[in-house]
């Protein structure tokens, strides 16, 4: 099933003379088992919004439904540990998600909180570092002594290792190299294929935006503006236009050609691919 916003309102220090509405309405379903973007400025509401996916933040009003749970303003809702074990969310400083003494420990505590036993949780956790690419000498180490990309690559297992079915990342690649940036975006494209996790992006990367997801949000001023699949969106020179979105490079320079008279090129979505249809 969708996650759905019905009208979902969220108002930081409501009540209060600096109250700053954040989002504003949002109606918004995101597809089941899709890599969905969520683009737009600075102050937006991209953080405020992901940050209601597994109730870190609850509405001031309206309501949304996340998988099996509904969460309704001004209600008590139950049920918000289960929650945040199906939706699992890596923040930008993914240092800060790290605090235990050893990396196996720190990958481990997610499962243990969740009911775990000692044995399955350092296994489920071995699996997760597996899937990151860390390699086992490295278990024993203080998180803490690592590169930022190496600690970005342990948060995200500390989260894989709870097994969620949503997947909601913070600007996953900010501060990676460009061979780490795509590594890094390669294990989640495995994961929503091979094991269908629904992938939920924040990035002020369009590359990353057209290489990896299947749909794209624009938010503005906390409002959805636009939500269109990638190339649709990408496609839409006067949202474009309006937005001042910057395009990914492969687009703008297809774009360019299609202004000199080149036909055919829609949905060539790399340089072999253009230059195959060019040569058509």
């Amino acid at each position: 099933m969708p996650i759905r916003f019905k009208e979902v309102r969220y108002v930081y220090d409501e009540g209060m003379p600096f109250a700053h509405h954040a989002l504003n309405g949002i109606d918004l379903d995101i597809k089941e088992g899709a890599i969905t973007a969520i683009i737009g400025k600075t102050g937006s509401g991209k953080s405020t919004l992901i940050e209601h996916l597994n109730a870190l933040l609850l509405p001031s009003s309206g309501s949304l439904e996340i998988l099996d749970h509904t969460i309704v303003a001004k209600d008590k809702n139950s049920g918000l540990k289960a929650l945040r074990q199906k939706v699992g969310l890596v923040f930008q400083f993914s240092e800060y998600q790290l605090f235990e003494e050893t990396i196996l420990k720190d990958v481990a505590f997610g499962p243990k909180n969740f009911g775990a036993s000692e044995e399955e949780a350092l296994q489920k956790a071995k699996e997760a570092l597996s899937q990151v690419m860390i390699p086992e000498s490295y278990y024993e180490r203080s998180p803490l002594n690592l590169s930022g990309g190496q600690k970005r690559r342990v948060a995200i297992a500390g989260i894989l290792a709870m097994d969620p079915k949503v997947i909601v990342l913070d600007e996953p690649t900010a501060g990676l190299d460009p061979k780490g940036a795509s590594e890094m975006m390669a294990i989640f494209k495995k994961l929503n294929q091979e094991l269908n996790k629904t992938i939920i992006l924040v990035t002020h990367d369009n590359e990353l935006v057209y290489d990896f997801s299947d749909e794209v949000v624009l938010l503005d001023k906390g409002r959805v503006i636009a939500h269109k699949t990638c190339e649709d969106f990408f496609n839409d020179r006067e949202l474009i236009k309006e937005n001042k979105i910057v395009l990914p490079k492969i687009v703008e320079l297809r774009t360019r050609l299609e202004e000199r008279g080149f036909v055919n090129l829609e949905g060539a979505k790399d340089i072999k691919t253009l230059v195959e249809r060019i040569l058509s």
